[in-house]
């Protein structure tokens, strides 16, 4: 395991959620691992996936608490999200037809993150980016 640089726990709400959403993104911009144009990317990872945590894997439940943990491991920064859910898998997760209200927020943060992957064991989310300069559509996608 890498440098750790941010760590946070919170009770399973979508207001609970907030500070440590923008704790994280603090962290990374002063890292140097997003710059201000890609707050939008970074924040819409972090959200989807904090949201993800409560609503999917502890179904809301404030008895049961999500985690964050933000590493660098070399020129890699880890986000890792726990939650006590029963788990998925990403990649059985597909971009859902037009009728569909849910669905998207994995499918965005694999477009995003370099590498995205379910630890089922540890009920853990993890994201994986380097570094990497702006497309012209400010997006940190290469």
């Amino acid at each position: 395991m890498g440098n750790s640089i941010f760590v946070k726990e919170f009770h399973s709400s979508i207001e609970a959620l907030g500070d440590t959403l923008n704790g994280a993104l603090a962290k990374l911009i002063e890292r140097g691992w997003i710059t201000r144009d890609q707050i939008f990317y970074a924040q819409l990872c972090l959200e989807e996936a904090l949201v993800n945590a409560v609503t999917h894997g502890n179904h809301c439940d404030e008895r049961l608490s999500v985690r964050i943990e933000v590493t660098e491991e070399n020129e890699v920064c880890v986000i890792r999200v726990y939650d006590q859910g029963a788990g998925f898998n990403p990649d059985s997760v597909t971009l859902p037809g037009c009728d569909h209200m849910n669905g998207r927020g994995i499918c965005l943060i694999r477009y995003c993150m370099d590498e995205v992957k379910y630890d089922k064991k540890e009920h853990c989310l993890e994201m994986r980016m380097r570094r990497k300069a702006l497309c012209k559509e400010g997006a940190p996608h290469e």
